[in-house]
């Protein structure tokens, strides 16, 4: 077993063996038998998003067979007896990541990758939910902002309001990723082979995976407008997007964005993590509310900045 990356939320380990559960607390839901690359992902202490494994192990659980471009599960470990902290054993997909190198890609190819973001995110979005219930994210998120917040911000809580007083049913609720950004992908040239990480997925409104990847911080708005990556959406099928569902989710988005930074400021104050790159994660939240009271304001949701 090697280590391949660590990052802020997990510790990925790469083996090969037998794709079979390795104990009781690991259900074997596989019935097949046979030896290929996995990847063990332990969660590591003082993470900026604070999410349930057993959760994760759900949503993701069985994606992979209804068509969904993400790894097989192969077994799970939600409270740590195995590994000492909350893991999953993943298939391990071919391609890379690697968010950098996606968004310095050349024009072409960064175009053609980025469409085909657009067919898998319709892909995932086509899978029928489950019939088990979510806490609402507005909720879910309001409750984590009130939780770590190190000062008032009633920009911040004036935004959560209007999120509130503007909700509105999802076209079409679907499985939603989450985290869905060119970091969370596994790429081979022009193509997307796998969507990563599922600790944030939850049934909802599938335009928040649309809005979330056109997040400034790691937008592909240089290879295809955010305008025509919905168009390519929709033509894959995926769920119509309203100028007034995407500018919803994109002021959600930005709220989420500023409540997980202040999670990560939070957890470097209280001592839970002593990851240098959360130091100074508050900054963001300043230029998130301003985002939002443009987007607000604007009369062209599609567009990139009004």
């Amino acid at each position: 077993m090697s280590r391949s990356r660590r990052g802020s939320s997990a510790e990925t380990r790469a083996t090969r063996g037998p794709a079979k559960p390795a104990g009781p607390r690991c259900p074997d839901t596989h019935a097949d038998k046979h030896e290929e690359p996995l990847i063990l992902l332990i969660r590591a202490p003082g993470s900026q998003v604070q999410t349930d494994p057993a959760h994760e192990f759900a949503a993701l659980d069985g994606l992979a067979e209804r068509g969904v471009r993400a790894p097989k599960v192969w077994a799970h470990d939600p409270d740590g007896q195995l590994f000492g902290a909350p893991a999953v054993l993943l298939q391990r997909l071919p391609g890379r990541t690697d968010a950098v190198e996606y968004l310095a890609a050349d024009t072409e190819l960064g175009r053609a990758r980025t469409l085909d973001l657009a067919r898998a995110a319709a892909e995932l979005h086509a899978v029928t939910p489950g019939t088990g219930t979510d806490e609402p994210q507005l909720a879910y998120w309001r409750a984590r902002f009130e939780d770590c917040r190190l000062e008032p911000y009633p920009a911040l809580s004036w935004l959560y309001d209007w999120l509130d007083d503007n909700a509105a049913p999802p076209a079409r609720p679907a499985v939603v990723h989450g985290d869905l950004r060119p970091g969370n992908v596994l790429y081979e040239g022009d193509r997307i082979v796998g969507l990563l990480d599922w600790e944030m997925a939850h049934v909802g409104d599938p335009v928040e995976d649309i809005a979330w990847a056109y997040h400034a911080l790691w937008s592909p708005e240089r290879f295809v407008p955010l305008e025509e990556f919905v168009a390519a959406y929709e033509a894959a099928g995926g769920v119509p997007v309203t100028p007034a569902a995407l500018r919803w989710n994109r002021v959600f988005c930005e709220v989420k964005y500023a409540t997980i930074s202040l999670q990560a400021a939070s957890a470097v104050i209280g001592g839970r993590s002593h990851n240098l790159r959360l130091i100074d994660r508050a900054r963001t939240v300043i230029p998130s509310i301003q985002a939002c009271l443009e987007w607000i304001g604007c009369d062209k949701p599609l567009e990139a900045s009004c």
